[in-house]
């Protein structure tokens, strides 16, 4: 017998958090809609309850409807499915949960167009950017894309990203399970630092860089993607780095990202743990650290055409 409680918290489920931890479905939100990128006809509402699905022609409200009118499920094992109380054997067969391997794009061998986006267009330390691929966490695929990988607690890849060095080309790749999401981990660090990109976690700790004479001051603290505005890669990273006390949540400077930030902030408060927002100024902390890079350039080149001006006057 499912109580009434159980059936309403099914119900309030958000469906956007839901697919991204489940299906690996990643959207966009413009004008008050959350479009899908794998499946652009689906669009879910402003208030991420509502969705219809445009090429099906179905719409409803809630996880629960989703999966009773798409996943054809029986109506208590779709409440068993979205409150996590389900077997094995109970998941929809349509692939909405159902595991699959992560297929990882082939290794292009030699990075020049990753560095290039990344250290030059995107401003991302270098020395930060070459650790990262030495930890095999970032690599160049044959297509000219950056890869973002996450691995789980025996070192096996379970998650990875793509974004195009050229244009707004960005999507997870097939099997990727965003529990595992990409991070920058310091074993012995109390301090947890959440964004929504792994580019603006790295960013993040690039500006730390810039902060202080120390290259590696970077390393003095976690770091974690969570692709999107789930916080399905939180209970992991947090099950195998126990000494984490502090979580600071640096989502984008947006409704959603705002909205997702400040729902962590008191759910994991609520689980013992110091938390507080840390938001960029700008959209992302990528923008920040871009208007600080060219700030600086900006600076030097004003001081040295001083010191040019100074010479040709003595």
């Amino acid at each position: 017998m499912i109580d009434n409680k159980t059936i309403e918290q099914a119900r309030k489920t958000d469906i956007i958090a839901f697919f991204e931890k489940y299906s690996g479905f990643t959207f966009t939100h413009r004008s008050g809609t959350y479009r899908c990128r794998q499946h652009p006809s689906l669009a879910v509402d402003n208030n991420r309850l509502s969705w219809f699905w445009h090429s099906k022609g179905i719409g409803g409200y809630g996880v629960l409807d989703y999966l009773i009118k798409i996943e054809n499920m029986p109506f208590r094992q779709a409440v068993e499915v979205v409150t996590g109380t389900a077997p094995t054997t109970a998941l929809p067969q349509q692939g909405l949960v159902k595991s699959r391997p992560l297929v990882l794009p082939e290794n292009a061998g030699i990075p020049l167009r990753l560095y290039d986006y990344l250290c030059c267009k995107r401003s991302i330390d270098n020395d930060i950017v070459s650790a990262l691929i030495q930890e095999k966490k970032l690599y160049e695929d044959k297509r000219g894309n950056v890869v973002f990988v996450g691995f789980d607690e025996h070192g096996k890849a379970r998650f990875a990203s793509l974004r195009g060095t050229h244009g707004k080309f960005r999507m997870d790749c097939a099997g990727s399970d965003k529990r595992y999401g990409f991070n920058m981990a310091c074993s012995s660090s109390e301090r947890l630092y959440i964004f929504e990109s792994a580019l603006d976690a790295m960013s993040h700790a690039s500006l730390e860089n810039i902060s202080t004479v120390d290259k590696n001051a970077w390393k003095r603290h976690s770091r974690l993607s969570l692709a999107g505005t789930s916080d399905a890669a939180i209970p992991f990273f947090l099950n195998k780095h126990t000494d984490v006390q502090e979580l600071i949540f640096c989502l984008d400077n947006d409704p959603a990202g705002r909205d997702a930030a400040s729902t962590m902030v008191k759910k994991y408060a609520e689980k013992g743990y110091n938390t507080r927002l840390e938001l960029p100024v700008g959209k992302d902390f990528n923008i920040d650290l871009q208007t600080l890079v060219k700030q600086i350039q900006s600076e030097k080149r004003a001081n040295y055409k001083c010191r040019e001006l100074k010479f040709t006057n003595i």
